[in-house]
């Protein structure tokens, strides 16, 4: 992964603040029988930092549950994302239950899961090999003594912990409402190609004209058009991975935990040490569309090299799609797309945002590869040919050059090209021209339709995609508003939906 110099920049005391509360109210709650409703109604522990949570909030009304109900959902679902000894540590200390569905061989259940902490603490102690290597630990922890497990092993765990269900914005409550969990629910598997970056919001209630003074709210998020698609990817029940870089920082440590308590996949999101995570400005205006201010000497770019590990390769051609952003540089994404079409099973969708980062033309021999390209009438013209004589021609010379089916987006307003004939989808009557997060939406929703649909998209779910857009009308947070399955067919006539699923 190649980068220029950086430099690291601490954590914000309010957010390291609200963290180091959260994990000690949950080490305090491991003590006797462990986390249930009962123990957070009747404990003389302080709780209302764990219980105000706004992930704890959003998935009590999800579910239609009290927020001391919720709690035990939100900790079992953040503790299935955290890597396995951690895990194993937070399940036996606070008595969550996560192998019961699924014992392993010889283990008892009622002793790991015992009534007092320290039976608890010392069965796992017993059996901690055991456990290990029948969860598939390829390296198993030195054992530690029970003296030794009480200090930096269960630190460690709580933090990781409490850091998933803390950081970003209140998210990820669909997810643990409909699957209690990610591990082994997802209905389909799609590899999204991009950037993680922390965004800067500025909400504004109009585009700023030169010279001008004005006063704005301001958000900070995990953001990126990546991540933004892996997140929206996963909102919708599929199973996400991400293939992007982040730096060794506390921002690309938030990313990271975000991503996972949002069901994304982590695995092949690289982490540079010593380096900075990308930052973009985003100015969102109450009415009309959002721009984007990205730092062109601040990113983190994945090597055409960095593709061919025997994981990525896997992640690559065995995805039901593939869903490609510009954010990385020509060259990768060439590779990405020769490492697919090998592959020949995976749909490939390519958003054409932000430019490309090198000449277009590199990339005119693989869009063959290409079943789905996304893009407004300026990127597709940019990325067709500079003297393309309007939107209509730019269309017609990238269909030429082998992509199957062209989707041009202005605003709300969706026309879907290709060698067969033309669909122009109705702009529907929205309170804003635009919105940022709508074309995120609409390429996870058309990869969710061809996920689960496993043929290629007709009419219907170029319909339901369209409706993904109209869903994320808000000034919030990006990855926040990308909508759920529920929600699009809300929008959608009663004789579309049956064909969702």
């Amino acid at each position: 992964m190649h980068h220029g110099p950086r430099s690291a920049e601490p954590a914000t005391g309010a957010q390291d603040t609200g963290m180091l509360a959260v994990r000690n109210i949950l080490s305090r709650l491991g003590k006797r029988s462990g986390l249930s409703p009962e123990r957070l109604r009747d404990t003389e522990i302080d709780v209302d930092a764990l219980l105000n949570l706004p992930i704890v909030h959003r998935y009590a009304t999800t579910a239609g549950l009290s927020p001391a109900e919720a709690v035990h959902g939100v900790i079992t679902y953040a503790a299935r994302q955290l890597p396995l000894t951690e895990r194993l540590i937070v399940d036996a200390e606070l008595a969550l239950g996560l192998l019961r569905d699924n014992p392993p061989n010889g283990v008892d259940l009622d002793r790991l899961y015992a009534a007092e902490l320290g039976d608890r603490r010392r069965y796992l102690i017993e059996r901690w090999c055991d456990l290990h290597e029948s969860l598939g630990a390829e390296t198993t922890p030195r054992t530690p003594t029970e003296r030794t497990l009480r200090g930096e092993p269960e630190r460690r765990a709580f933090t990781a912990l409490a850091q998933l269900i803390t950081a970003g914005p209140a998210f990820g409550a669909s997810a643990i409402a409909s699957n209690g969990g990610a591990e082994g629910r997802a209905r389909g598997r799609v590899t999204v190609l991009g950037d993680a970056v922390i965004d800067h919001i500025y909400v504004v209630d109009r585009m700023p004209e030169p010279g001008s003074s004005m006063w704005v709210d301001f958000q900070r998020s995990p953001g990126g058009k990546g991540l933004n698609r892996a997140v929206a990817v996963a909102r919708l029940g599929l199973r996400a991975q991400l293939l992007a870089a982040v730096g060794g920082d506390p921002d690309g440590h938030e990313i990271l935990a975000y991503l996972r308590m949002c069901g994304v996949e982590t695995n092949l999101v690289g982490v540079v040490e010593r380096a900075r995570t990308p930052i973009t400005a985003v100015i969102m205006p109450a009415v009309g569309h959002s721009a984007n201010l990205a730092f062109k000497e601040d990113r983190l770019r994945l090597h055409p090299d960095d593709l061919d590990t025997p994981e990525t390769r896997a992640a690559l051609t065995t995805a039901d799609v593939v869903l490609l952003t510009f954010e990385q540089p020509v060259d990768v994404i060439v590779r990405a797309l020769e490492i697919v079409a090998a592959g020949g099973r995976s749909r490939v969708i390519v958003s054409a945002s932000p430019p490309l980062n090198g000449s277009p033309r590199k990339l005119y021999r693989s869009l063959r590869s290409v079943h789905y390209l996304i893009g407004t009438p300026d990127e597709l013209a940019r990325l067709a040919s500079e003297d393309a004589s309007g939107a209509d021609d730019a269309v017609e010379r990238l269909l030429v050059l082998g992509v199957d089916t062209v989707c041009t987006i202005d605003g709300f307003q969706l026309t879907i090209r290709s060698r067969r004939g033309e669909l122009v989808v109705p702009e529907p009557a929205t309170a804003m021209a635009g919105s940022a997060g709508a074309y995120a939406a609409f390429s996870a929703a058309l990869a969710y339709r061809l996920a689960v649909g496993g043929q290629p998209a007709r009419e219907p779910d170029f319909l339901w995609a369209a409706a993904a857009m109209t869903a994320t009308q808000s000034v919030s947070t990006i990855a926040e508003v990308m909508p759920s399955v529920a929600e699009i067919d809300r929008l959608m006539p009663v004789d579309t939906t049956r064909e969702t699923h």
